[in-house]
């Protein structure tokens, strides 16, 4: 499979998977808006990034000279750059969480718009210590007592490369402010866990996930997604894609793709999807998306 380097807007997403007739399968998706997410009511997001003794050679630490590449840097400005476009403001904030010898304390990194996300500097924590221990509750407090104050609609997106250790804790809260949204008094929270390496317990991640089942709360709170380094940057960018434009997410009344000739490849005619799959004939290298306010041409190669 490849994936499109830079789309042009507002698709976010384009990867191309070659089929054996040689047509290759078109899956696409939108840039997440803003209008659509969420209305006309406010929305804040935040990213928090593990920053225990695990990850620390992601961050460009590497031996006693360091030398290695700052993956979490380079993943850390895109999926900041992302978020914007689903704040009123414009802008995400970010955090360290995990810091500290026992890893129970966030340091704030600061908030930044889609441009000074481009340079932000995220090397790792500066005023508490890497974390020898993983426990997320400050991490979701920080979400929903802090970034969510006044706002109508709030995003967590959590990074993680290790094991939770305060797992029955964390669901405790996530428990009493699952019942707080469900009756009205806390507006909607999200929160996106994506587990990076083979240190991570899926299981532990999939259980955050379905946490509410049986329990009568019916809203969705957590998502997760696992990713095998923090190298995959594609693969994490994929993650969150996936919860902010979905199959389920409808961006123009109707809509159709046709490839250069005119030929038309899919269409909608009660709402066009922000993620959408399609076969590209052999020997078409580039596709037209047709709405009613805006075209898109995309070429391939």
């Amino acid at each position: 499979m490849a994936k499109i380097s830079r789309p042009n807007r507002p698709l976010a997403d384009v990867n191309v998977i070659p089929q054996k007739d040689g047509s290759n399968e078109i899956v696409a998706c939108f840039m997440p808006d803003v209008d659509v997410l969420v209305g006309e009511g406010e929305s804040k997001a935040v990213l928090a990034l593990d920053a225990s003794v695990s990850l620390k050679k992601m961050y460009g630490f590497g031996g006693p000279f360091g030398g290695d590449p700052n993956y979490v840097e380079a993943v850390s400005r895109k999926l900041g750059a992302i978020l914007t476009s689903v704040t009123r403001s414009g802008k995400v904030s970010a955090i360290y969480w995990a810091v500290s010898p026992d890893g129970s304390k966030i340091e704030e990194i600061g908030e930044f718009d889609e441009t000074t996300w481009g340079n932000a500097s995220i090397g790792g924590p500066k005023k508490e210590k890497w974390g020898r221990g993983t426990k997320l509750l400050p991490a979701i407090k920080f979400c929903v007592e802090t970034v969510a104050k006044g706002s109508d609609w709030t995003m967590g997106v959590i990074i993680t490369d290790g094991i939770i250790e305060d797992e029955q804790d964390s669901v405790d809260y996530c428990l009493k402010i699952g019942k707080e949204m469900v009756a009205g008094k806390l507006k909607p929270v999200k929160l996106v866990l994506i587990g990076i390496g083979e240190e991570v317990d899926e299981g532990q991640l999939e259980r955050f996930d379905d946490m509410f089942e049986g329990t009568g709360i019916d809203y969705d709170l957590w998502a997760h997604g696992m990713v095998a380094s923090m190298r995959d940057e594609a693969d994490i960018l994929g993650v969150l894609y996936g919860e902010l434009t979905t199959e389920d997410t409808i961006i123009a009344p109707t809509g159709r793709v046709e490839n250069s000739a005119g030929v038309q490849l899919a269409s909608w005619s009660d709402g066009m999807p922000g993620k959408f799959r399609f076969i590209l004939p052999k020997g078409d290298t580039q596709f037209v998306i047709r709405t009613p306010s805006q075209d898109v041409t995309q070429d391939i190669t």
